[in-house]
This record gives C-alpha cells, structure tokens and sequence, in this order.
C-alpha cells in the first residue's frame, strides 16, 4: 500500500498535465479566451509552488491524502472544466468568457485564503466541484437556490458573494438568503449588524428573538434606534424579552434600567420602582449592590443572570463617577470632609468600591475606604464579610489587601482555620482561567504576606496543586504551579532559580554595558510635577548634586542637565516641576519639549524616573521610552503598575513601592543606582538592597523602606516572564 502511494505521488502530476495537454489538443480556443485560460494556468502554478517548490503539487496541510486530492481537483479536474467550458456547444464567447473568469476569480480567492490560511484545506476541496455545479445549472438556465445548502458558508460566500459570475441568475437573492441563515448559524453575535436586507425574510423574527436571547447588549443599541428599519421591525415583533428590552430602550434613563433586567423578569423589581431610585446617586448605587448579590445567589443556583456583566460595568462606572472621583479629588482635605461621603455606605457597598476602582483608586483613597469597610463590620470578621457578598471577587480583594499590606491584617479578622480556607480558596484552580490575572494575583500577594503560619501554608498548597497538575497530565497547570513553586522557594533572589530553569533575563543584576548607550553614555530621565509636593522633592534631588564635585549643572527654559565628571558619563535630564495650578499644565508642555529634545540629540534614556503621586503616575507611564531597562516608581502605591509598564518595557527592571512613596526611600535608591553605574560597576540589586536595609533598620524609616519591593522581589513581573519563556 506504501509504495501504490508512494507512486501515486510521484505520477499524478504528470497524469494531471499530460492528460490535460492531450484533451486540449483536440479543441481549438479562440484566441480572445487564450489569455484567460494563461491566467488560469498561471494560478494553478502559483498555488502549486506555496510550499517554495515548483513541483506541480499543492502541499498545504498536514494530511498527504488531502494534498493529494487537492492536487488532481486544481490541477487535471480545473483543465477538465476549462475543457468542458470551451466545448460548450450551446455557450457562445460571451458566456464562455463569463465562466472562464468565474474560474479565475475562483482560484485567485483560493490563493489568497491558502496564503491568509482563511480557508480550511478541507473545505477547500469542495471550492471547484460547488463552482461546477452552480455553472452547469446557471447554464441551463435553472435556479441555483435549489444546492446552497450542500456546500458550507465559506464555500458559498466566495461564490456567490458581491463579485459572483451568476448575478444574472434568477435565484441568486434567494441563494443569498440561504447563505444569511449559515452565516446567522456560525456568527451568531453579527446577526444584527448585518439582517438589514433581510428583514422581511420568514426567519427574520426568530433571529431577532435569538439575539434578544443571546446577546441583549447589543441588541438593546438597536432597539434604541426606533426610527432605522431594525429599530421599527424590533418593535413589530411580539416576544416578552424582545418587547421588555425596547421598552427600556425608549426610556430616557433605560441605560440605568437596563443591568437590572434579569431582576425584573424575575419580577423582584419593577421598571418604575428603579426609575425612581436612578434618581438618587447614593439610593441608586446601593441598589446595583444589592442585586449584584442577588445576582452571585442566581449564579451559585445554576441560574446565570442576564447582564451579569453589565451589572458589574455599571457598578464599576457609579463607584468611580459617585465616590472615587470625589475622594481622591479631596486628597489634601482632613480625612472627616475627604470621606464624608461614604457616611451612609456598608461595608458590602464599601467592598464594591474597592475590587472595582481598582485602576483609578489612590493609595490613600484606598486605605480610607479599606478602614471603614472594616469598622462597619464591628465585631464581625472579614470572612463574615466575604460570605455577606458571595466571595464575590474575592481574589482580586485578596490581591488588592496584599499590595496595600493590609492581607495580614484583614486575615487576623477572621477565625484561624477560615483564613486558611481563604487562602486554599486564593491559591486553587489558577489553571482554569485563560488569562494569568489569578496566577500573577497569587505571585504578587505572597511577597506581602508576613504571618509565618499563611505562607507556610500558600508553599503547602501550591505543590499540592503542582502534584495534581502532574497527574492530570495537564502542561498549563504543571507550568503556573511550578514557576510559583519555585519563586516561593526563596525570598532573596527568585530569580536565579527561575533564570536557570525557564531562562528569563536575570533580575538581580543588570551589567553597565545593558544601560550604556554606543558612545557609552547612561542616559536617564526623571519626571516631575508642578505641585508643592512635586517641588519639593525636585529641591531635594538637587541636592544630591549641588556642589559635589563629581557633577555639573545645567539649567535650561524646561528642565535641568546633569552630567557627572568623574567616572562614566552619567546624564541625568529631568523636567523643572513648574506651577500647574492656573491649569495650562505646563509639566506635560516640559516634558514633551525633553522628550522631543532626548530623540533628536539620539539620546536614549535607559534610566527612568517617576517622582510624583500617584494620580500622576499614568502620565509617566504612558511616556515611557522603551529604551528604559531600569525603571524607579516613587509614587504611592506604583507596584500595581507592574503589569502595564511591563507591557511598554517588557525586560525593564522595576523599584516600586506597595503603600507610601517617600523622598525618605526614593533619595537613597537613586543615589545607590547613580553612584553604582558612575563608578562602572553595574547595578546589583542584591548588594544593593542589602545596604540599604542596614541604612533603613528602625522606626519609620524601616516601616516606608519595607514597602519599596526591587526587580528581583517582583514576584509578579517575575512569573509573567517565566510564563512566557516556557516553551522557549
């Protein structure tokens, strides 16, 4: 059987041609068509030669018996119906040449799906045979409609689509409609944006319904536009869930009506009931809080609610619009007026302010809800808390307590075996998710954890999630479980171990020649901002320079050049802090003006700073260079930063603090990583670190430097980088 095949592959395309070439000379084609049936040929040789080879066969899957088919179907069957168009008796040149450049547009579109591998190899040996059957009926002048079915929509689509060569078909309207309800049936979600035309076909309305059903967000935008032709066919269609969302839709606050429309079919709520309460910020808010538990109940009965998502978006959106925005606006007032809006909130309607204003929400801001959350649990604990919203979002409320150093704290709350529970509950079932949110969650909270009893506990289950992982043969779950593993393993220098077995760059160090540009220059850049904090500590930056005989200044109109004269050549360039209080904001003018001055001097900073609150932080962010191997976040709470400059600079070696940022710690570590690289030493973060913590040893100073975590101690940094190299 081996060698039938094995000659078979090495015959058919000599069959395929010679046959071909034999048939062709028995009919004589008019010259105007030669040029056609070139083309066609030189299709066929083009599509032959996608593997680089100019053999005369078509390679494109894995499966040598399909190659094979696919070889004789473009290659003897194509030249058997270019035989068979020319010795059409009945067909004169016109129609000839119409179904001649059919083929041509054929094979061109199979051209370009086999190079944009848009067209399964599969599918793709139906191309010709449906393109021969819809000719021979059109020919015949007999309806197409009558086959559509028999071939898959990517089939039909290609053929019958906008430039189709049997548009004088009869039936070609009614094939289209056939090929609509394939398309409804494989892309369900884009049924809406695309029935217009066929709105009054008999399925109309069921797929109408179905969209309600299945996607009520979007249709609810459609049935909002009630003067477009979906709009008024929307509203002719009489369905409970159809006509409940358009009645919605037609009220002036329907957005604020509409996440609650798994309540009210329930009929735990009414229309105007919540109509009165949108009106109300403080009422309204509560409510959404109130059903989104309802909601966790419906999911733990095996009844997920319409618009659960929608629900939380809402919640997320009012938390910032009504009480975030407000308090981190109100950052320098005296904490009774800064959070006296939060007075009339419990502390489940707390919790939801914290785990969804996770990207907008200050360090202080954060601490300020965190402690009344808390304090209107009186001598409940946090697991009464937790149960109160269904452990609702629980790991991200896990993670977010650990990087604000509150996880211990907030264990402590509770009975000793349910804080386990908690923590087994944290550390389970990364693997499910597609996303590495939960796994990085679990990394970076570790390093926050400071009870001896729950760490020892986390390394516990973690390789006993491992072990299982192993078991279930399951390569995903065996990689997380492993990279924490081994991340857990040492506090000091992760690392090295990691370095060693998933080959990440290492962390713990980065030699002078990673920061020095090709004149051998390190160039870094500091951002400042105009507010009394922002000069104050640019005064105090200067400092470090000011009369030291290793450095020299140079004022310019919108930022400062400092350059050391002993040593390796060290230019630090920062921005002047100047006064954005009258609102034209000259920082950012400053800044863009270095910037653009850093690229045309080819200057490329591989030193990044960021000195200012946190509130200034995206602004930093969203101008990084990504040149920038080193990158030092001195603002409050920068460590929830990581994943976003990571994404800019994916190898840079990040200093951020977890709580307070402070001019105390920020001065320190930038004068230890300015004295390093000007003395040709490179930058060890181990060495470093360790003199620094002799420097920092009591009282506050100890308490800020704590909360500072350097490149080698980013465990979450740290597991996304293993995770990636993996299968490298």
């Amino acid at each position: 059987m081996f060698l039938l095949r094995r000659f078979i592959w090495i015959l058919l395309p000599f069959m395929a041609f010679s046959a071909a070439g034999q048939d062709s000379s028995h009919t004589v084609i008019d010259i105007r068509r030669v040029k056609l049936h070139e083309d066609i040929d030189g299709l066929q040789s083009r599509i032959c030669a996608l593997d680089g080879k100019p053999d005369k066969m078509i390679v494109i899957s894995r499966d040598q018996d399909l190659d094979l088919l696919l070889t004789d179907i473009y290659t003897r069957q194509t030249d058997a119906l270019q035989l068979e168009i020319e010795k059409n008796g009945a067909a004169d040149h016109r129609i000839k040449v119409k179904y001649l450049s059919g083929l041509n547009i054929l094979l061109e579109d199979l051209l370009r799906s086999f190079r944009s591998n848009t067209l399964p190899a599969t599918e793709a040996a139906t191309l010709l045979e449906a393109y021969r059957q819809y000719m021979r009926l059109d020919i015949r002048g007999m309806g197409i409609a009558g086959i559509v079915d028999y071939f898959p929509y990517t089939i039909n689509k290609l053929l019958l689509g906008e430039n189709s060569v049997f548009f004088e078909n009869l039936a070609l309207d009614s094939s289209r409609i056939i090929m609509f309800k394939q398309f409804a049936v494989l892309h369900p979600e884009l049924v809406l944006s695309r029935i217009e035309p066929y709105l009054q076909a008999s399925f109309a309305d069921s797929l109408i319904i179905l969209a309600a059903h299945h996607f009520p967000s979007s249709f609810y935008n459609y049935a909002a536009a009630a003067a477009t032709p979906i709009g008024k066919k929307i509203r002719s269609i009489d369905d409970t869930l159809v006509k409940l969302i358009t009645g919605i839709a037609d009220e002036s606050s329907g957005r604020l009506i509409f996440p609650f429309l798994h309540s009210i079919l329930k009929g735990r709520i009414s229309v105007d009931s919540i109509k009165s309460t949108a009106t109300d910020n403080l009422a309204y808010y509560r409510l959404l809080v109130k059903n989104q538990i309802q909601f966790m109940d419906d999911m733990l009965a095996k009844d997920t609610p319409i618009l659960f998502e929608e629900m939380g978006i809402m919640i997320k959106r009012k938390a910032e619009e009504i009480f975030i925005n407000e308090i981190n606006a109100l950052h320098d007032e005296p904490e009774a007026v800064r959070f006296k809006i939060l007075e009339p909130l419990g502390a489940a309607e707390l919790y939801y302010i914290i785990v969804t204003g996770e990207e907008v929400i200050y360090t202080s801001s954060y601490t300020g809800v965190y402690n009344r959350m808390m304090g209107r649990m009186q001598k409940r604990g946090g697991d009464a808390l937790l149960m109160e919203v269904r452990f609702d979002r629980f790991k991200k409320f896990v993670r977010m307590a650990a990087a604000y150093n509150k996880l211990d704290l907030f264990l402590s709350s509770m009975p000793a075996e349910n804080a386990k529970l908690l923590i087994k509950g944290f550390v389970r079932g990364l693997e499910k998710n597609l996303n590495l949110e939960d796994a990085v969650d679990v990394a970076d909270s570790y390093g926050s954890i400071s009870n001896t009893a729950i760490r020892d506990l986390v390394k516990v289950e973690i390789e006993n999630n491992l072990k299982q992982q192993q078991s279930l043969g399951n390569g995903r779950g065996v990689a997380i479980y492993d990279i924490l593993k081994l991340l857990f393993m040492s506090a000091s220098d992760s690392s090295q171990l990691l370095s060693q077995k998933y080959g990440i760059p290492p962390v713990y160090a980065l030699p002078l020649s990673n920061l020095s540009d090709t004149a051998g220059r390190i160039v870094q850049q500091v951002f400042y901002y105009g507010d009394k904090d922002g000069k104050e500590s640019f005064a105090n930056f200067m400092s470090m320079f000011r009369g030291k005989k290793e450095w020299q200044i140079v004022q310019e109109e919108n930022w400062v050049e400092i350059k050391s004269l002993v040593g390796r050549p060290v230019w630090i360039f920062a921005n002047l802090p100047l006064d954005n209080s009258m609102g034209d904001d000259p920082d950012a003018k400053a800044q863009a003006l270095l910037i653009g001055y850093l690229r045309a001097q080819n200057l490329q900073p591989t030193i990044v700073i960021h000195r200012g609150h946190s509130y200034h932080l995206k602004y930093t962010v969203n101008q990084l260079p990504a040149s920038a191997k080193i990158i030092v976040l001195g603002s409050c709470g920068s460590f929830q930063n990581l994943n976003t400059v990571l994404n800019i600079c994916p190898d840079a070696h990040i200093v951020s603090s977890k709580e307070v940022g402070t001019k105390l710690v920020n001065e320190p570590v930038l004068k230890m990583i300015n004295e390093s690289v000007r003395l040709g030493q490179g930058v060890d973060w181990i060495s470093i670190w360790h003199q620094l913590e002799k420097q920092f040893n009591t009282g506050v100073a100890k308490e800020r430097f704590d909360n500072y975590i350097p490149p080698h101690k980013n465990l979450g940094a740290l597991f996304i980088k293993a995770f990636s190299n993996r299968d490298q």
